[in-house]
């Protein structure tokens, strides 16, 4: 049987990596030269803000007392560079997709097993968003999986 203490430590994981993740999109977000991709990025870092703060509250339905989870902080010039952060931010979305799906059967509230739902689906999306700009493809172009493929391997 699943406890409430352990879906309160799943849910505190899950808002730790999505506090990260903005963190990495912020940071990825001076890489790129078209101002629209910096605003896209930072976008996706805003959202990955929202999404923590609903999984928080969610979280705190379940235990009152529930610890905040901090945010993660790189000592001043220590943080990844603009194009490590993008290529983590990537790599953090797919463990996050998939993370996500794997926690969808332990929730009970049908509210939040939805939200966790509609979470592994749109980081899939987001993973792939990010893997075409790290790529060079413009993110404002029609792009399919295999062009990314293919710029990937000319890198």
């Amino acid at each position: 049987m699943i406890t409430a203490e352990f879906i309160v430590e799943e849910l505190g994981t899950l808002i730790a990596d999505e506090r990260l993740l903005e963190k990495l999109l912020e940071r990825a977000s001076r890489h790129p030269g078209d101002p629209r991709e910096v605003a896209f990025l930072w976008n996706l870092a805003t959202e990955c803000r929202d999404h923590a703060r609903i999984l928080s509250r969610h979280r705190r339905e379940l235990e009152r007392g529930a610890a905040d989870i901090p945010y993660p902080r790189w000592p001043r010039g220590k943080g990844p560079q603009p194009e490590d952060a993008l290529d983590e931010a990537r790599e953090l979305a797919e463990v996050l997709a998939g993370n996500y799906r794997s926690s969808e059967s332990l929730a009970e509230d049908p509210y939040l097993r939805k939200f966790l739902t509609i979470l592994a689906d749109e980081h899939d999306r987001r993973a792939l968003e990010i893997k075409g700009v790290a790529s060079g493809l413009g993110i404002f172009d029609e792009i399919d999986e295999a062009e990314i493929e293919e710029v990937a391997l000319a890198l």
